[in-house]
């Protein structure tokens, strides 16, 4: 066998009661090694197919930098990343692999020009009864460990972080997930990295993963980038927890989502007052997160839970201090006051963050309407019209 890497067996069929369609979608399946392989080039890799997961442009973020939020808005950016896995006891190891046209390498210290970059983002914790964390660098209540592979001139630059949501990003020592490598095909055009993540000790059988990639040219950094949902490797040999997988096929099973078109007639009707929809922008950006493009980085729990409980998963929102009160009284330095109708949250009566959306009780049906056309807000449409 040419490789280095020995390969056993593939995961073990899923059980009857599981949820076929949700494994079929968002599952890619690690199979059983003694040896990793550890190149990206290793050609033991091309024994293995890949599964692939839409990336899409995570609009919710918006930055100081008139240039990069005018290529946010002129084109969707979208595109997808190829994964493989392979495991032993003690680690997984993902094989990514995605499309870019143009190499952007830079130096180290360079601030003005942006590295083609890429990184896989995991819960600190899950299993069942544990949500999963707020895709766009976890939550306050649930962490998540980043690793993150940047092109430079120097060579791959590897970096640990932990997070609690947008601008909590925290280095770490490499605790969570190590790197390998990043190369670039430069008669393919298209990148590929490899990233290991240690399960010494759990004996969950999936686990869940997220992606996030960088392309410089576009002068995507920090939180403009391309992310993905969460999706989930499933490692060999180890009996699925049926009830979780419950909990995590939401949208799956039959009567979950209902019908996109009512569920765009209602989204316009009342959503439209706060947040951005593909064709309706009515409010002024930051107001409230966008929605455009919101199905292809969120799960259908997670929508119809930010309807129903809105306060479960607050998110901070990126910059908060760029809006000020143009007429409101100075400090002693001289600066305005925030405007805090952009600030997403209020401080609770027990000194926690409540959400300023009120939680929605629609009839079961209009619920299923709603999270069935927002999860359909799959980047492809823009803001504009």
């Amino acid at each position: 066998m040419r490789g280095h890497a020995i390969f056993l067996s593939c995961a073990l069929a899923a059980t009857a009661s599981a949820n076929e369609a949700f494994l079929r979608a968002e599952v890619v399946d690690a199979v059983a090694a003694t040896k990793l392989p550890m190149s990206v080039a290793d050609p033991a890799w091309q024994q293995l197919s890949a599964r692939s997961f839409r990336i899409s442009p995570q609009r919710t973020v918006r930055l100081n930098d008139l240039r990069s939020n005018e290529v946010l808005k002129s084109g969707p950016g979208i595109s997808e990343v190829r994964v493989k896995a392979a495991a032993t006891a003690q680690q997984l190891r993902l094989w990514l692999e995605w499309d870019d046209p143009a190499k952007e390498v830079v130096r180290e210290d360079e601030v003005n020009v942006f590295a083609d970059s890429i990184a896989v983002e995991v819960p600190e914790r899950s299993g069942r009864g544990v949500r999963l964390p707020a895709i766009g660098m976890g939550d306050a209540e649930q962490h998540v460990g980043v690793s993150m592979l940047r092109a430079t001139k120097g060579g791959a630059l590897a970096s640990q972080f932990i997070a609690a949501g947008f601008g909590s990003l925290t280095r770490q020592a490499p605790a969570v997930m190590t790197t390998a490598e990043l190369q670039y095909d430069d008669a393919l055009k298209r990148w590929r990295a490899v990233f290991t993540i240690p399960i010494d000790g759990d004996r969950r059988a999936l686990v869940p993963v997220a992606f996030a990639v960088w392309d410089g040219a576009r002068g995507e950094r920090a939180g403009y980038k391309r992310l993905s949902s969460w999706h989930f490797v499933r490692l060999p040999n180890r009996p699925l927890d049926d009830a979780w997988v419950k909990e995590l096929a939401y949208g799956f099973f039959p009567g979950d989502l209902g019908d996109v078109a009512r569920g765009k007639a209602l989204a316009e009707a009342v959503c439209v007052a706060c947040h951005h929809l593909p064709g309706k922008a009515l409010t002024p950006p930051g107001l409230a997160p966008s929605l455009v493009g919101i199905g292809a980085i969120s799960t259908p729990r997670y929508l119809r839970d930010s309807i129903t409980t809105p306060s479960a998963v607050v998110l901070p929102g990126l910059n908060p201090n760029q809006h000020y009160v143009a007429n409101g009284p100075r400090d002693n330095n001289g600066a305005l006051p925030n405007a805090d109708a952009f600030r997403w949250w209020s401080p609770g009566p027990d000194g926690g963050q409540v959400s300023k959306m009120p939680p929605f009780a629609f009839p079961p049906e209009q619920l299923a309407d709603l999270v069935a056309f927002l999860k359909s807000l799959d980047g492809s449409t823009l803001e504009q019209p």
